[in-house]
């Protein structure tokens, strides 16, 4: 992402673009953490989790405060503990509730908050906002160079678009645990509302993983609804606009699917759903990039021109291979077919060969203009994942794939008396789909840069 430094005079005055990108951040940082604090089994102290708020906020603000205008710091902490406080209230709703002692009681319960709700709601809000207001402090007079508001936009579609990661992560947990159906209504939670759904009752670890998936996705539609309404707000490109309109309409499709494939318990849109998550990554990298200024002001001299139409092309078909491999994994876990098992692993031969010459004209075209050094990096990352990848699919092979037919998706009736599977062989499996959804954005976004770089040639 492009971080030059502007004047002071330029649009970097702003404090909004910086609040909203540093509350979002940090709020996405301690989402991740939360969730490791609380897994099931885990019995953290609850000073554990409150030590991880502030230090949330407290390392984003200290890295990206500064290059806010120096007269504007105390303002941008402050908005942004507020921004980040109101964020987290997604979360702290589990912590508020009533918290009963079954589910059985959830009918009665639901959606009740304890009488000390509100107290607890001001003093996160309150205590947010002062960290926000010490991170200012702190680097109230540090020298660097206020950066201009695109950049903050440009930085927030990349958080949008890093927001994905955990949501992907905890989805293919869900699969790999055969953790869908452990959450009987699609939308609510046993009948409360997402947000406020008892921490409690979080203790099967089936439920765990299905309700946070549902939380991520919420956090992940609000940063992706912000990042929409921020690019059309501002003076961004036609493809930008475009883009974060597609990636909005991709995202609620996605949540519409995910609670269609629980209250229908369809595995055809199970599959469906685990696929077009990992679309709708590759989207939201691209429109990351199509915010930077790097990508917007790339003119490629004429004699990088072949180059370019190589890349495109060879990351075209590099590009397509994942994508059917993709739709070959998914098709082999949720059917926990042989035969799609023997197919994704012939084919992934194939994804290999490509990824590995696709790569490598990227790396080339990076390194013969610097006007296209922008696609370089991204060669490098496919190699670098596919390789991984290649050696987790044997491990996947070889630890968690037994050849034997699939049992049952345990349901919320029979969650006492289903086995869970082995912790390793989730662990494995889930590593191995999100590689894959990297691997998969990693691509899409070679294959961005290089039609860019065959469609713009320098004028001399």
């Amino acid at each position: 992402m492009e971080t030059k430094a502007l004047p002071a005079n330029s649009e970097s005055g702003s404090t909004i673009p910086p609040a909203l990108t540093i509350g979002f951040f940090a709020s996405t940082l301690l989402w991740v953490l939360a969730w490791g604090i609380h897994l099931p089994g885990a019995h953290l102290p609850v000073v554990v989790t409150m030590v991880a708020m502030v230090a949330a906020l407290l390392l984003v603000s200290l890295l990206w405060l500064p290059a806010v205008a120096k007269d504007q710091r105390i303002k941008a902490g402050l908005i942004a503990g507020g921004v980040y406080g109101l964020i987290n209230l997604l979360i702290l709703g589990s912590f508020i509730a009533e918290q009963p002692e079954s589910i059985a009681q959830m009918p009665e319960q639901a959606n009740q908050l304890q009488p000390s709700a509100f107290p607890i709601i001001f003093g996160s809000l309150i205590g947010s906002i002062v960290v926000g207001f010490i991170s200012a402090l702190l680097v109230r007079n540090s020298n660097r160079q206020p950066v201009h508001a695109r950049v903050w936009i440009s930085r927030f579609g990349w958080i949008t678009a890093l927001s994905y990661l955990p949501l992907i992560a905890v989805g293919g947990l869900v699969t790999s645990t055969d953790s869908g159906l452990a959450v009987p209504d699609g939308i609510t939670t046993y009948g409360a509302a997402s947000v406020l759904f008892p921490l409690k009752l979080m203790g099967e670890p089936r439920i765990f993983f299905e309700h946070s998936h549902r939380l991520f996705g919420t956090l992940a539609g609000l940063t992706t609804l912000i990042l929409m309404i921020r690019i059309l707000l501002t003076r961004t490109s036609r493809v930008s606009k475009s883009l974060a309109v597609l990636l909005f309409v991709g995202v609620v499709v996605q949540g519409i699917m995910g609670a269609l494939r629980v209250s229908e318990q369809s595995t055809p849109l199970a599959i469906i759903h685990g696929v077009f998550a990992q679309i709708v990554l590759a989207l939201a990298a691209c429109t990351a990039i199509s915010l930077g200024q790097r990508w917007n002001s790339a003119t490629p001299s004429a004699d990088s021109h072949p180059a370019a139409n190589r890349a495109r092309t060879m990351m075209g078909l590099a590009f397509g291979a994942i994508l059917f491999q993709l739709i070959l994994g998914a098709v082999t876990r949720h059917l926990h077919s042989n035969h799609m098992m023997m197919a994704h692993m012939g084919f992934a031969m194939v994804v290999v060969a490509l990824i590995i010459i696709g790569g490598s004209f990227c790396i080339r075209l990076g390194k013969s203009d610097p006007e296209c050094s922008g696609i370089r990096p991204y060669g490098a990352i496919m190699h670098a994942l596919v390789v991984l990848q290649f050696v987790l699919g044997f491990g996947v092979l070889g630890m968690a794939w037994d050849g034997e037919e699939a049992p049952p998706l345990a349901t919320s009736e029979n969650l006492s008396t289903t086995a869970q599977t082995p912790v390793g062989d989730a662990l494995i499996t889930t590593v191995h789909h999100l590689v894959g959804a990297l691997l998969f954005a990693a691509a899409a976004c070679a294959l961005f840069w290089a039609f860019r770089l065959a469609c713009r040639r320098k004028i001399v």
